[in-house]
């Protein structure tokens, strides 16, 4: 099994075991898996290459698909049997990844450890989607959001502009100390873009409606308690509803 351990030089990352099994190289992987292996080639996770130097293992490296799936001598020599590979799961991906490990500690996050979802729900490690550049960014990242939260895609006849710039200006997808796994407070996040002199002030006005002291905002109210259509809206030009 996977795991990262600690020893006095930092994090140490172990390669996936499975007993009795030796590691056979990605390209081995490659004359079955066609299509995972052509798309896999194209992504980071290709590229990514586990020293192994435990005394009961071969020396070497262990690269591309066997640092996520274990060594695949026993599963070629049983022609494809499932029960002889290791299947990746979430807990695979923390084995790499502890700094996204530790957002889904924080009070606001996606279920994944509690069981609810994973992380391949919104990560496809094998698919088109996989690009050395971000691609998955390039190629539609929000549509693995609008998956599970389709009343907020649209269209709207009134479009909310940070929407164009996708999920993540706002939201945390990993985990949050703020609610709705927003990236501030409720009203710092609305003013990360809407900030004016001339709004923020006592007296401040904006759109010709007061946000100063009549709207008490940073004094206990929130933008959104009035801009309740913070995604986009098809009857209100300010996002009121």
């Amino acid at each position: 099994e996977s795991c990262s351990r600690f020893d006095q030089e930092g994090v140490v990352i172990l390669p996936q075991g499975m007993p009795g099994a030796e590691f056979v190289g990605a390209e081995v992987c490659g004359d079955c898996h066609e299509t995972e292996y052509k798309y896999f080639q194209l992504s980071e996770h290709a590229s990514v290459a586990i020293d192994i130097t435990e005394e009961d293992a071969e020396a070497g490296q262990v690269e591309a698909c066997e640092t996520c799936h274990g060594p695949g001598s026993l599963h070629i020599e049983g022609y494809g049997d499932k029960t002889k590979i290791i299947r990746a799961d979430s807990k695979t991906c923390f084995g790499c990844h502890l700094d996204i490990k530790g957002k889904f500690q924080l009070q606001h996050h996606h279920p994944v450890l509690e069981g609810r979802m994973v992380c391949s729900d919104c990560h496809n490690m094998h698919g088109r989607d996989v690009r050395a550049t971000g691609g998955e960014m390039l190629l539609g990242k929000e549509h693995k959001c609008f998956t599970c939260h389709k009343d907020q895609k649209g269209p709207f006849v009134f479009e909310h502009d940070a929407m164009r710039d996708g999920c993540q200006t706002c939201h945390n997808p990993h985990g949050s100390i703020n609610d709705k796994l927003l990236v501030a407070g409720q009203t710092t996040t609305c003013i990360r873009c809407h900030w004016q002199s001339e709004f923020n002030t006592i007296s401040g006005t904006l759109g010709n409606s007061a946000h100063g002291a009549f709207a008490d905002i940073g004094r206990g109210a929130e933008c959104i308690d009035c801009h309740t259509a913070t995604h986009g809206s098809n009857i209100s030009r300010d996002l009121r509803r």
